[in-house]
């Protein structure tokens, strides 16, 4: 499981929700003075992030404490093929059929981009059934020490 520290923001009955920092892994660099990725970083700086968890074992968790959030690697995993490998097999597979079928270059262009756009939209429709499965979401694991 990968875990994470969060701060929480606000209890209610039956969930928190916890502000969490999204750090650029260009933080921790040994080479990041010399790379322009560290420039990127700082031009769009480090954000926090809220997320919704439910408190299932109602854990006594106040605001302005620190918790820690888990979530499964196979949840990490599968969210990543859905985005990214998902629209790129669509392209490829529109650009295969399009090329095989017609001759016209602006028609083989077209359908693959209507194919990358339809990419995007079963990676939508699939990372919304994901998120509906509570394996799939980030998990209250305990308070921090």
């Amino acid at each position: 499981m990968i875990e994470e520290v969060a701060e929480v923001v606000e209890v209610g009955s039956t969930h928190l929700f916890v502000r969490s920092a999204r750090l650029s892994a260009c933080n921790g660099c040994q080479a990041s003075d010399n790379c322009s990725q560290r420039s990127l970083a700082k031009l769009f700086g480090n954000h926090h992030v809220l997320i919704r968890l439910s408190n299932p074992e109602s854990l006594p968790v106040r605001v302005g404490q620190s918790v820690v959030v888990g979530l499964h690697e196979r949840a990490l995993l599968l969210s990543s093929v859905v985005m990214y490998l998902v629209p790129l097999l669509f392209l490829i597979l529109f650009a295969v059929l399009s090329a095989t079928f017609f001759q016209q270059e602006s028609f083989i262009i077209a359908s693959t981009l209507m194919g990358l756009l339809l990419g995007f939209l079963m990676s939508r429709k699939l990372s919304k059934k994901l998120l509906s499965n509570a394996n799939y979401t980030p998990k209250l694991v305990r308070i921090a020490q």
